[in-house]
């Protein structure tokens, strides 16, 4: 390529007179075609027409050596400036010029994006990423020695994998300042009495059959499904989504994937607030990030941020008496992980809670059996049992499922009266409190059945509590633990172990 210092018209015409080879034939000097392919008339046209186009390849034209001479003596610029021929030579080391991109194939500039156009790109790029969300993870459950192949893995342990996986994590679109992007997707419904399950219902699809209904096409997905595949892939028994789980178990309203040998399950957090009546219209991103509004007939609205793999974020009430708006819990805030040096072990907390006498309004009302100086996030509550084993239990001791099911039977449900009633009175008293109800299986059958199962018992409680006592559903979220946490350590089917639990886990995550 040409040296740098040689930057008059000067210097490249001379450079060119040492270069370019003489024509196989002479000719006058002018009119001639130059190398570029234009025809010029005179010497000046010709040194203004090389030094336009670049193209000093005499070959490529019918100008002569003449023409060359006559162009160089219109310069006054001396030819010693010219660097010395060795430093420009040898011409094959020189990368030919018409292999050089031409200048008007070169973008220009101008049509590259302002400065102030690039940065707000930038600006929003997080946000059209996958969310991966505080813990792309959602409900894990552990599998416990005595399952056949099973490990007991530690909190700790546990809390190590997710800190390896955080790099994966990105906020959700929904979670951006600009909910109301134009890409959103939006869809607006209004809940019927058809379109809700009742604590009394076991479900329509049986578990391990829904791979059959979808395995043939996107025809057949249930809605949850739909948003899933939008976020993480295929669901499909078999399958692994984009973010390397592989799916195990498919239910339609579930998905239970294994990552670094747990069991986890995704599903829709929000099932609990289609109440019949309500509003709902909901934004899907193109991460498969959503945002939620459920408007009730008394005029109160919740607004739930979900992940792409379906786990809330983040919810709010807007209360119809007054507008308000109250933060129930939001896992886009930044949160610590958990050192679990600094907890109790789990021991002693559940020395705590078998000591531990007192009526039920007491139990859900008393403070935690430790006061460890910090808050934790929702997955971080669901995800570590000596995180939420600091919030004290009340065995739902009235519901005890039959082998297989999750329904509960209206006389049961009575039964749930105190328990329904209290927790009722404690959201009056304070609208931001928040419940977890567990759910959890005997031994017996697969452990990603029992992970299904254990769910869908801990959504039943919570219908139960709502339909019968008017438990407000926002204020309760549901996890299955499986056959992870036995009541009565056998490996056979022990009724106690089909069993609820809740907790108030309030002070936990404010």
């Amino acid at each position: 390529m040409i040296k740098p210092h040689l930057k008059s018209g000067t210097a490249l015409l001379v450079s060119l007179s040492l270069v370019a080879p003489f024509p196989a034939f002479a000719q006058s000097a002018f009119p001639c075609v130059a190398p570029s392919g234009d025809e010029v008339s005179d010497a000046a046209g010709f040194a203004a027409n090389v030094l336009a186009s670049g193209n000093t390849d005499l070959t490529a034209g019918t100008c002569t050596q003449d023409a060359l001479d006559q162009a160089l003596a219109l310069s006054a610029a001396p030819v010693e400036e010219v660097a010395p021929v060795e430093e420009v030579a040898p011409v094959e080391e020189a990368a030919p010029v018409e292999e050089v991109a031409p200048v008007e194939e070169v973008a220009p500039v101008e049509e590259v994006a302002p400065a102030e156009e690039v940065a707000p790109a930038e600006e929003a790029a997080p946000a059209v990423e996958p969310v991966e969300t505080p813990a792309e993870v959602v409900e894990i459950l552990v599998p416990e020695a005595g399952e056949a192949g099973g490990e007991v893995v530690t909190d700790e342990e546990r809390q190590e994998i997710a800190e390896a996986n955080a790099v994966e994590v990105a906020p959700s679109a929904a979670a951006s300042a600009d909910a109301q992007a134009p890409d959103a997707e939006v869809v607006t419904e209004t809940i019927t009495q058809e379109d809700v399950r009742t604590s009394d219902q076991d479900y329509s699809t049986a578990i391990g059959a829904a791979e059959v209904e979808t395995a043939s096409g996107e025809g057949g997905l249930s809605n949850f499904e739909k948003a899933l595949l939008l976020g993480l892939g295929a669901v499909v028994v078999g399958s692994v989504l984009n973010n390397g789980d592989q799916v195990v178990e498919n239910t339609g309203d579930r998905v239970i994937v294994q990552r670094d040998g747990e069991l986890r399950v995704l599903k829709n957090d929000d099932q609990l607030l289609q109440q019949p009546s309500a509003q709902v219209q909901t934004q899907t991103f193109n991460d498969g990030s959503t945002r939620t509004v459920v408007a009730y007939d008394d005029g109160s609205q919740v607004i739930t941020i979900r992940s792409r793999d379906g786990a809330v974020l983040r919810r709010t009430l807007i209360r119809a008496a007054d507008g308000a708006e109250v933060v129930l819990f939001d896992d886009t805030r930044e949160i610590a992980p958990v050192n679990f040096a600094e907890l109790p072990t789990l021991d002693s907390l559940e020395a705590q809670q078998d000591a531990q006498d007192a009526t039920l309004v007491t139990a859900l009302e008393r403070a935690l059996f430790a006061d460890v100086g910090r808050t934790f996030s929702l997955q971080q509550v669901r995800d570590y049992k000596r995180v939420r084993a600091l919030a004290p239990e009340v065995e739902v001791e009235a519901v005890t499922f039959a082998s297989g099911s999750a329904a509960i039977d209206p006389s049961q449900a009575e039964a749930l009266a105190d328990l329904g009633v209290t927790m009722r009175n404690l959201i009056e008293n304070d609208p931001s409190a928040v419940f977890l109800i567990e759910g959890h299986t005997d031994a017996v059958g697969a452990a990603s059945y029992n992970l299904a199962l254990s769910d869908r018992r801990a959504e039943t409680v919570a219908l139960a509590l709502t339909e019968y006592f008017a438990v407000p559903p926002q204020n309760l979220i549901t996890q299955g633990y499986g056959e992870a946490d036995l009541k009565v350590k056998v490996l056979t089917n022990e009724r106690e172990n089909r069993r609820a639990v809740v907790r108030n886990i309030s002070q936990l995550l404010n």
